[in-house]
């Protein structure tokens, strides 16, 4: 019988029913023969990336084992950790299981998330994390941990401090044809970090809020601007996704 939770286990078991069988032979041998294939390779790299993950976590916790009753904690998450490769995202979920099994704050959803976003948006999540947590201006009011403002200029510096911030869309509109290939570079890179903003916002991780400018209008008019932060799941997302003094720099 198929797992329903494995796509390639039902492909083959549906190739292998007898309508498809008159249907499609002998295409269907050769099919199977290459989901055949494809199982063989995903079993091998959903094995070579859990090695990998487990490697990791093994060092953050120097040694020390833990008990069944902690594991079934981290057996959830063990699905969507196999599907990633990328070195910096298996030590994001080597942390994840690190505090699926020690932390307080710890939430099951907090996979489902990690395993949405790409190592870019973990190297920017980090880099706006470590903007939180060592701010520059010490005149700013204070909030809960984690949850300072952040304007748009700064969430587009810390992602590029190249960026020019200073073109519109309208402009884009107008202008474009009269855009040098810099200029037009430049647009394409701030339209990308927009995109990765929204799908942080998308995921819960920021906040975005718009706030009312204290500005003299017409009767009945407003203008805001949005102001940005990490949310109240955004910060513990962030602690259960970083051990501690494991921070890279």
């Amino acid at each position: 019988m198929a797992d329903p939770n494995d796509p390639l286990s039902c492909a083959k078991e549906i190739l292998e029913s007898e309508p498809v069988t008159n249907l499609l032979s002998p295409v269907t041998k050769e099919i199977g023969e290459f989901f055949g294939d494809m199982a063989n390779m995903a079993r091998f790299y959903i094995t070579t990336n859990l090695e990998r993950i487990f490697k990791s976590w093994a060092e953050y916790r120097h040694g020390r084992t833990i008990d069944a009753e902690a594991f079934k904690r981290v057996m959830p998450l063990l699905p969507l950790a196999s599907m990633v490769s990328e070195d910096e995202l298996q030590k994001r979920w080597a942390a994840l299981m690190e505090n699926a099994v020690t932390g307080d704050n710890f939430l099951p959803s907090f996979g489902q998330t990690l395993s949405q976003l790409t190592a870019e948006e973990v190297r920017y999540l980090d880099r706006l994390w470590k903007v939180i947590l060592n701010p520059i201006d010490d005149h700013l009011p204070l909030h809960r941990f984690g949850r300072d403002p952040l304007s748009w200029s700064k969430l587009v510096q810390v992602f590029d401090s190249d960026i020019d911030t200073g073109v519109s869309p309208v402009e884009r509109n107008i202008l474009g044809g009269q855009f040098t290939d810099e200029q037009k570079a430049n647009y394409e890179r701030l339209g990308h970090v927009m995109l990765v903003i929204e799908d942080l916002v998308r995921l819960g991780i920021i906040d975005k809020d718009l706030v009312v400018e204290d500005a003299r209008l017409k009767p009945g008019q407003t203008k805001t601007h949005p102001v940005y932060s990490f949310s109240e799941y955004g910060v513990s997302f962030m602690q259960a996704v970083t051990v501690k003094g494991s921070v890279e720099t």
